[in-house]
């Protein structure tokens, strides 16, 4: 018969196994894997309620897997060491006992968790949820506890203020995550970028990326058809606001391609018949939502308010979509190779994304021109691998870079001073 001792070695190292991989498994599990299996079950409220609670269930975890680690290593001292008697069998005992439970414990919180996190980290979870909510609901006390204690250490070292939000700390394990994945190869860095900008939406508002009103092309509801015509066609804008008076008081959206159904019609209507209903929004809108109200509103154009109610410009998806994937030039987009403003015969401002074979040509330089490169971003970038800051200074051979103006994840403008040759 199994004696009592022996019977707790037992259950103790069953349970820290079984809590030990409990907490390794809400580390590791993929969220979206346990949702997807919660749908197939029909049990969508399921996954709702087991993420509710993976924190109170973290902590529960950590306090049995402690207790069972306890009953586990006293019962071995008892089995191997108080029960028997004798010197020289004691002194055998502790060497025996001290690799025994090193090696239980090896196995139990560790080899065992996470070989199940792994492998079945989804299924685990999904059939022991139960048992995880027994235990945390048994450990609330402890929780408050440590709530009360992260509070006090708060306090007293003045951070309370500065704590990090939950949807914050999300954001930087998932940012922490992508660059992991970009350094062991399986991101490429425009992956990272993307990932990360869509990420980053919500830090930003509408007024950051949109145009601002003196750079709208606007038109005024009396104008006449013929110059209404001319200017569509010089702008080169698929939708333009149209305002009564001022700017300040948008009346519509006038659609290039309604412009041009309307002028195969025998008897044209008036402007203010074909004319489609403004979106406007605050400046204060964050990028997120604005992209959510262009996809669900089937319009690809708003007018930004200001805080006195007029107009502050005028922000497009592109505007937003933009601050995902990067500039996105298309035909009505000035071309890049020309955008070159000489300051003098060693000295010019250029942009970014002229090509470097370009640029040789027009200052008389010599560059390298290298196959993962074709443009002068990209070779800065790849001098110091990272996206420099306004105001950063490089020089590569006898041409000296200053950087003008850059956004996180591009370079826009860029002085570049030929230098005399050593």
């Amino acid at each position: 018969m199994i004696s009592m001792s022996l019977f707790l070695v037992i259950v103790g190292f069953a349970v820290t196994a079984l809590t030990a991989t409990a907490t390794t498994v809400l580390k590791e599990i993929a969220w979206h894997e346990l949702e997807e299996r919660c749908k197939a079950a029909n049990k969508p409220k399921l996954f709702g309620e087991i993420f509710e609670i993976r924190g109170p269930m973290a902590i529960g975890c950590g306090v049995l897997q402690m207790i069972a680690t306890t009953v586990m290593a006293t019962a071995l001292l008892y089995f191997f060491i108080i029960k028997p008697s004798g010197s020289a069998a004691e002194v055998s005992n502790y060497i025996a006992v001290a690799t025994l439970l090193g090696f239980l414990l090896l196995l139990s919180g560790n080899w065992i968790p996470w070989a199940i996190a792994r492998i079945a980290a989804v299924p685990f979870l999904y059939r022991t949820w139960r048992i995880w909510w027994v235990v945390s609901l048994a450990a609330w006390p402890l929780a408050a506890g440590g709530a009360v204690l992260e509070e006090a250490i708060a306090r007293a070292s003045g951070a309370q203020d500065t704590n990090e939000t939950e949807e914050e700390a999300f954001e930087d394990e998932i940012l922490s995550m992508v660059s992991e994945g970009e350094h062991d190869g399986y991101l490429e860095s425009e992956a990272r970028d993307m990932i990360e900008g869509v990420i980053q939406l919500d830090d930003k508002d509408v007024a950051d990326v949109m145009t601002p009103r003196t750079k709208v092309d606007a038109l005024e509801e009396s104008i006449s058809w013929e110059d209404m015509m001319d200017f569509v066609i010089k702008s080169g804008r698929t939708r333009i606001p149209i305002y009564r008076d001022t700017i300040d008081t948008v009346v519509g959206l006038l659609y290039a391609k309604d412009l041009l159904r309307e002028s195969l019609r025998s008897k044209r209507r008036p402007l203010q018949k074909f004319l489609r209903e403004p979106l406007f929004v605050p400046a204060s809108i964050k990028l997120d939502e604005m992209l959510n109200q262009f996809l669900h509103g089937r319009t690809h154009l708003a007018i930004v308010n200001n805080e006195y109610g007029g107009v502050a410009g005028c922000v497009t998806i592109e505007d937003v979509l933009e601050e995902i994937v990067g500039e996105i030039v298309d035909e009505t987009d000035t071309d890049l190779s020309d955008d070159i403003n000489r300051l003098n015969d060693k000295q010019a401002d250029v942009n970014g994304k002229i090509h470097i074979e370009h640029l040789n040509h027009v200052m008389g330089i010599d560059l390298p021109d290298h196959d993962e490169f074709a443009t002068v971003s990209g070779l800065i970038m790849s001098q110091i691998n990272e996206v420099p800051r306004s105001g950063h200074e490089i020089a590569v051979g006898n041409v000296q870079f200053n950087i003008l103006e850059a956004t996180k994840r591009e370079i826009k403008f860029v002085r570049i001073t030929v230098l005399p040759l050593p």
